[in-house]
C-alpha cells in the first residue's frame, strides 16, 4: 500500500485529503508544520509528499530544499498545494530551481489530485512504504529507527533502543529480562545496560512511556 504524507496546516483540508486517499486505498500521514512535516519525511520515507507551501516554522521552499540535502528523500516525488494564483514571494521560482515538481492550485478536484498522485507513482515504479512492524497503537519502521505509538511520532532512536522497543513488539507480551539482554547485547549485555536501555526509551515515548512497563520477571508493553 503506498504511503503518501500530507504537510497541511488546514486541518479541514487535512480530513477532505485523507477521505480521498484512503477511499482510493493510500495509507495516509499527517504532518501540519513545516518541521513536522521534514521529521516525518525522514523518518517515514513516504512515497509521495503533499507539501502546501505556507507552513507554520518553515515554508514549502524551504522543506524541499531540506529534504534535497539527503539521498533517502531527496528522490521522493512533491507535489506543492496552493491557493496563490500567483507565484507568491517568489516561492514557486526557488522550488521550481530545485528540480522538477509538480504544483497544484487549491481548491483541488479530487480526480485531479488522485490522477496526479497515480501518474507520479507510476512514473516512480510502483515504489512502496519502507517495511513497517505493526501491533497495536505501535508502527516500528526498522529502516529509519523510528516509531509512530498512537499519535506520536518518535523519529530516529538510538540502534539499543530501537531494538529494546522492537522486541517487545514483536513479542506481545512480556520478556524476561535476561532474554531481552541476549536478545539486545548478546552474552555480554547486563541488566544495568537494559535498565539505562529502558529509562531513556521511556523519555523517547514521552507521554506514552506509561506503555512500557516492568514486570516481576521483565519487561511487557501496553499494545
Amino acid at each position: 500500500m503506498p504511503g503518501i504524507l500530507s504537510v497541511e496546516d488546514d486541518p479541514e483540508f487535512q480530513q477532505l485529503v485523507s477521505r480521498i486517499l484512503r477511499n482510493q486505498g493510500f495509507e495516509v500521514h499527517y504532518a501540519f508544520t513545516g518541521p513536522e512535516g521534514y521529521e516525518k519525511s525522514l523518518a517515514l520515507r513516504p512515497d509521495l509528499i503533499l507539501l502546501d507551501l505556507m507552513l507554520p516554522g518553515l515554508n514549502g521552499a524551504e522543506v524541499i530544499k531540506l529534504l534535497k540535502r539527503h539521498k533517502e528523500t531527496r528522490e521522493i516525488p512533491v507535489i506543492v498545494l496552493t491557493a496563490y494564483p500567483f507565484d507568491a514571494g517568489g516561492f514557486e521560482t526557488e522550488i521550481r530551481a530545485l528540480g522538477p515538481i509538480e504544483y497544484l492550485r487549491k481548491p483541488v478536484r479530487s480526480e485531479e489530485l488522485v490522477g496526479r498522485i497515480k501518474r507520479l507513482l507510476a512514473d516512480r515504479g510502483g515504489a512502496s512504504a519502507p517495511p513497517v512492524l505493526e501491533r497495536g497503537a505501535f508502527r516500528l519502521f526498522p529502516e529509519t529507527r523510528s516509531a509512530r505509538v498512537g499519535a506520536r511520532m518518535v523519529a530516529n532512536l538510538g540502534p539499543k533502543r530501537f531494538e529494546v522497543l522492537f522486541h517487545l513488539v514483536q513479542s506481545g507480551g512480556e520478556l524476561r529480562w535476561e532474554d531481552l539482554v541476549v536478545r539486545v547485547w548478546g552474552p555480554d549485555g547486563t541488566k544495568n545496560d537494559l535498565e539505562k536501555t529502558v529509562s531513556r526509551l521511556r523519555e523517547d515515548l514521552g507521554t506514552e512511556g506509561y506503555r512500557l512497563t516492568t514486570t516481576r520477571a521483565g519487561y511487557q508493553l501496553i499494545v
